[in-house]
């Protein structure tokens, strides 16, 4: 699994494309419309005012294809990219796939403007506050 302290990895996905100015949280999550999954990804949704405050950005990445991620984001209204992941090349580049289900862990990193991780959480719970309080921090929230 990445650590804190390294580079983003390059992947196809290219996610360094998506670093601003702040951060850049990038969420991992099983398979669109499950409940969990859909609890975490809607979570951020909810937060997208204090996301924007912070100067931070999202994008979350899943083995869907293409066409289901559309259909996803356009039914929970998520205002951040979904990304399609079908050979878990970067799910595997974070250490969080799962080579038997052919499904990536939810999980989530933040990285610097830099493209430095500075938050790995590889087995994230969308009910967990704690997590949830640590990825804001690392976003940048003063608490």
């Amino acid at each position: 699994m990445i650590e804190p302290g390294v580079q983003l990895p390059d992947t196809r996905l290219n996610l360094r494309t998506f670093l601003s100015d702040g951060p850049l949280l990038v969420l991992f999550y099983t398979e669109a419309q499950t409940p969990l999954c859909t609890q975490q990804l809607c979570a951020f949704r909810d937060d997208e005012e204090m996301i924007l405050e912070l100067n931070a950005s999202v994008v979350a990445v899943s083995s869907d294809p293409p066409e289901v991620l559309e259909e996803f984001k356009a039914k929970h209204r998520l205002p951040f990219p979904l990304l399609s992941d079908p050979e878990l090349e970067a799910a595997g580049a974070f250490g969080v796939d799962d080579r038997e289900t052919k499904r990536s862990r939810r999980a989530a990193f933040v990285a610097d403007a830099q493209g430095v991780v500075t938050l790995a959480i590889p087995f994230y719970q969308p009910n967990n506050l704690d997590d949830y309080q640590r990825i804001f921090e690392a976003l940048g929230l003063d608490i």
